[in-house]
């Protein structure tokens, strides 16, 4: 189930040139694997998970990095994916400060994470999905500046409700796969488990 070779020598996910920033999914695209459920169809494949992190984001994201971090684990602010966060701190309260002002990258590095732990390649409906609530996001700024206060705080209220639903689908997913990928067994791929084929 493992290629050993694989184990990584850094905490970090994605080990590249601090000086680069690619995106951390471009090596994922020729993978062999596939989701076990996409992110449209994850309120229908665990509704209750769904709606547990729908209605409690922090916790579903805390409860996954916790897993993957392990008992022994170096905790690094949205597990190293970013060049500038691959330096080890504390895991309190450092997790719990990304997990409340950056949920949404928490979530990314997380399903990221198990992407390459479990070689999946990319959904493009799912690219989608995420690229449609980050657009609406930015819609939502814009509007804030341009618009009254009404029209603005409306279209800031379907960007927020739509990045809610968004997460949720996505840490049902990420949740989904690790419960049901016949590799993992139910149990959380960590930083020191090698990539598995």
């Amino acid at each position: 189930k493992f290629i050993s070779s694989a184990v990584p020598t850094t905490y970090s996910i994605h080990p590249r040139n601090p000086c680069e920033m690619p995106h951390p999914l471009t090596e994922q695209e020729n993978e062999p694997n596939e989701w076990q459920t996409s992110m449209l169809n994850a309120p229908c494949s665990d509704p209750l998970y769904c709606c547990f992190s729908c209605f409690c984001a922090p916790c579903a994201i805390y409860m996954q990095r916790d897993e993957i971090i392990g008992e022994e684990g170096k905790y690094q602010c949205c597990l190293g994916i970013f060049p500038c966060c691959q330096f080890e701190l504390p895991k309190i309260p450092c997790l719990c400060c990304e997990i409340l002002c950056c949920c949404g990258m928490a979530a990314s590095a997380n399903r990221i994470f198990v992407m390459q732990r479990l070689r999946i390649k990319p959904d493009p409906c799912d690219e989608c999905i995420i690229c449609c609530s980050n657009i609406l996001q930015i819609v939502a700024i814009f509007a804030r500046c341009c618009l009254d206060d009404e029209t603005a705080t409306c279209i800031e209220n379907i960007a927020d409700l739509v990045f809610c639903i968004v997460l949720s689908c996505m840490l049902t997913q990420t949740a989904y796969e690790v419960k049901h990928n016949p590799q993992t067994g139910g149990t959380w791929p960590t930083l020191y488990q090698p990539v598995m084929k």
